[in-house]
């Protein structure tokens, strides 16, 4: 999910050591779970009715569904107002079918998919004598390669659906590779075998839901699409609007307002779907907004997956149960952009890695609870993790150690050809977050970076300006982004390696290949590794090119995040084990 942990977007995410002990230590065990509230569980029993305040520091990237893929967005958009063709139930590691009737079907030559429907799917007003058809899901698979949306994930996982290449190049005005052949039958041909488009993963993306293009294709002209001011919804619950497709229940970082849709039929989604209304608050302090919610009623944490340092370590001793604190199978990185001098120089990045002191940027996020610090970029219960060589990753010196080797990372600055072992040029543009303890994290790495002589022109800005303006656009020349992460699209190395290291994700916008890796072995490795169908010869081919990519550090990783959601007590939480957030559409009051 670009999920920017999400804050992966996405996600991305998520005190001190669990009882407070060990300040952040030099262990890298794989990290525990801890805290009671919230299950994965379906929560089939849930009291129907009420309403619930999610509390937000920042609130979601966008409206458009084509463009979802921050952890806020899955969290408080996508799963509850939106279905698409599978979507993902909360125990659940394989997707469910949701737009769809079942898992795809695939031919034996593994180039044609083919999925059926369910009938009778109705859009909320003002389309609501209107019913989902195959032409719409095939909309909005074609919109999400339209510079205009900024979709972060098509051309990772789609590239190879047939036409693809030729919509992009305009050299053609639909992709021919995604046909509805009639209204509840979607066909998908491909160049070559894709497996995470068999076997349905990469189709719970948001962008397999439903658009139809006589509505939205007006809105998708110009430079910015603003469908997502205009959308119509297929999921429990609708964004407030007037009934004439336009939203009025949303203000930029300050309100979301979720009211239930009147054309969804229950009996055809498998989402309880409890609540009345949802609520989503943002712009609030971390700290207030933390406290309000252990002591409050009827309140959820939203994009701020950790409560401040000091009310975890009080939670953790008198509220933990009402705190969920999992791993996410999510990553944060720092993000080195190799075409700006002196992050074009591997022995620079390397110098950079081993100026990190890994142990304190946990620890301006809360400490050890918030997971064990990484040594690559596969995270614990993904397949590749244990290929990659666990816990102890690959043996690279430059991530050896949690704290900072200063005298090896001037070694490496002398390697690149700085012979102080210091940087003597110009600054540098650092892109992060404004608020705690995002900005905490960056003003450490940049302290850190000054004993290598690196000096930088730090911008620090709201969350989701930080990647919507700067480091998801490579015209920006953003060279540094230190509050960074990654969570897992699906179920499957691929979403972990592939959008951060594949050339052909570098976009205008939206772009997640964050360090611009141009690399044809890369390139080919992944390209081959698409097709692969054997789960072992899968995980083992990917942690092959997760060992490249570490060594070539243009990510450093720091830490294998867990996850930390609470709620009031008189909340009924469930948490989604996909994206390790608050599944509003599960979730009840007691």
């Amino acid at each position: 999910m670009q999920r920017l942990l999400r804050g992966l977007p996405a996600l991305l995410i998520l005190v001190f050591a669990l009882a407070m002990a060990g300040c952040g230590g030099s262990d890298n065990k794989s990290g525990s779970s801890s805290g009671t509230a919230g299950s994965d569980s379906a929560n089939t029993e849930g009291k129907q009715g009420g309403n619930i305040t999610v509390l937000d520091a920042e609130g979601v990237d966008s409206l458009d569904p084509g463009y979802w893929y921050y952890q806020t967005d899955y969290l408080e958009l996508g799963h509850p107002t939106q279905r698409q063709l599978y979507g993902w139930e909360p125990a659940k590691s394989v997707p469910s079918p949701d737009l769809a009737t079942a898992l795809p079907k695939t031919s034996a030559d593994g180039k044609t998919v083919t999925i059926k429907l369910k009938p009778n799917i109705k859009y909320s007003p003002p389309l609501q004598n209107r019913t989902v058809k195959a032409a719409d899901i095939k909309y909005s698979m074609e919109r999400a390669f339209l510079p205009a949306v900024g979709n972060g994930y098509a051309g990772a996982y789609w590239s190879d659906i047939t036409g693809v290449k030729a919509f992009q190049d305009k050299k053609a005005t639909e992709i021919t590779g995604i046909q509805a052949p009639d209204d509840t039958t979607l066909v998908i041909k491909l160049d070559k075998p894709v497996g995470v488009i068999s076997n349905g993963q990469s189709l719970a993306l948001p962008a397999t839901g439903a658009i139809p293009k006589d509505y939205a294709a007006k809105y998708d002209k110009g430079s910015t699409s603003k469908y997502g001011e205009h959308q119509v919804f297929t999921g429990p619950y609708m964004i407030k609007n007037d009934g004439k497709g336009n939203i009025t229940g949303y203000q930029p970082g300050k309100r979301l307002l979720l009211v239930r849709n009147p054309s969804w039929d229950a009996k055809t989604d498998y989402r309880p779907a409890y609540f009345d209304t949802i609520n989503i608050s943002g712009g609030n302090d971390l700290d207030v907004a933390s406290r309000r919610i252990l002591s409050g009623n009827a309140l959820m944490s939203g994009d701020f997956a950790a409560p401040p340092v000091n009310i975890l370590k009080s939670a953790l001793q008198s509220n933990k149960d009402q705190l969920s604190i999992q791993p996410s199978q999510g990553i944060r990185f720092v993000a080195l952009n190799t075409t700006i001098k002196p992050l074009d120089n591997v022995n620079v990045r390397r110098a950079i890695s081993a100026a990190m002191d890994r142990n304190t940027l946990r620890l301006t996020r809360g400490g050890e609870t918030l997971g064990p610090i990484a040594t690559h970029m596969i995270p614990p219960g993904i397949p590749g993790y244990e290929e990659s060589g666990g816990a102890k990753g690959f043996g690279f010196d430059f991530l050896a150690k949690p704290t900072a080797n200063i005298p090896l990372a001037m070694e490496y600055m002398k390697k690149a050809g700085y012979p102080s072992g210091k940087y003597t040029g110009p600054p540098i543009l650092m892109v992060g977050d404004n608020q705690a303890p995002a900005s905490k994290t960056g003003e450490a790495f940049q302290s850190q970076m000054a004993k290598i002589g690196l000096k930088f022109n730090y911008r620090q800005v709201p969350h989701a300006t930080a990647g919507s303006k700067f480091c998801n656009v490579p015209k920006s020349k953003t060279a540094v982004c230190p509050n960074l992460g990654w969570g897992k699209d699906f179920f499957d190395a691929q979403s972990m390696i592939d959008p951060l290291f594949n050339s052909k994700n570098i976009v205008p916008s939206g772009n997640v290949n964050y360090a611009q890796v141009n690399d044809p072995k890369i390139d080919k490795m992944l390209g081959d590794l698409v097709s692969e169908t054997d789960p072992q010869k899968r995980a083992e081919g990917y942690a092959q090119v997760n060992k490249i990519v570490t060594e070539g550090a243009y990510l450093i990783p720091w830490l294998w995040d867990n996850q930390i959601n609470f709620a009031s007590k008189d909340v009924k939480p469930v948490r989604n084990k996909f994206n390790s957030s608050w599944d509003l559409s599960y979730s009840s009051l007691k």
